[in-house]
This record gives C-alpha cells, structure tokens and sequence, in this order.
C-alpha cells in the first residue's frame, strides 16, 4: 500500500493489480512470468554449455574464490550474447583521445 496507495482502483486485467494481488499464479489468461522449463533450458557459462549430468565443478575446477556469472537460455537458442566490457561512452571517449593522439 506504501508503494500503490490506491491500486485498488485499477482495473483487474492491470498487471500491477494482478501482482499486488497475487493472482498471476491463478490466472491462465494472464500470463505474467517469463519461467524457462528445466527440460527445455541450457546453462551457459563463460561462452561454454554446461554439460546436464555434470557437476560444475568437473567442468571448472574447485576454485572457491571465482566469480562465474551462469545464464538460461532455451535449448537450441545458442550461446547468449556477450556483455561489452564497457560502456559506449567511454567508449567513444576512448577512441577521440586516441585519434586526437596520432594526429599529435
């Protein structure tokens, strides 16, 4: 109520209301969750498919202090694309000080 003091006064196909209320888990029509079925999902990490059956550490070793980011996405789907290591900004920051750089 702090957050949507009066979403009462929405309409009930309002997907606001609907997860308010918690009635997405009820209502077929509305469909609001993106769930992936376990049996149609592939785990994706470090640009490799994990293996199902496998354990994660067989695929990578017992190292306890990395940080492995994992994404699902649907079998057949291919590898998710690649997050860029910086942003464009910088990016184009980066490219005029080089160019101004060998002008020089």
């Amino acid at each position: 109520m702090m957050a949507y003091p009066g979403f009462h006064g929405l309409g009930e196909w309002e997907p606001i209301w609907v997860i308010l209320e918690n009635k997405e888990l009820y209502d077929e029509k509305m469909n609001l969750t993106d769930d992936l079925e376990p049996a149609t999902t592939t785990l994706w990490c470090v640009s490799k498919e994990l293996q199902r059956g496998k354990c994660f550490w067989e695929q990578y070793g017992k190292n306890e202090k990395s940080k492995m980011v994992v994404k699902a996405t649907k079998i057949g789907g291919g590898a998710p694309v690649k997050e860029p290591m910086i942003d464009d900004e910088t990016h184009k920051k980066m490219l005029a000080f080089y160019h101004k750089k060998n002008e020089e």
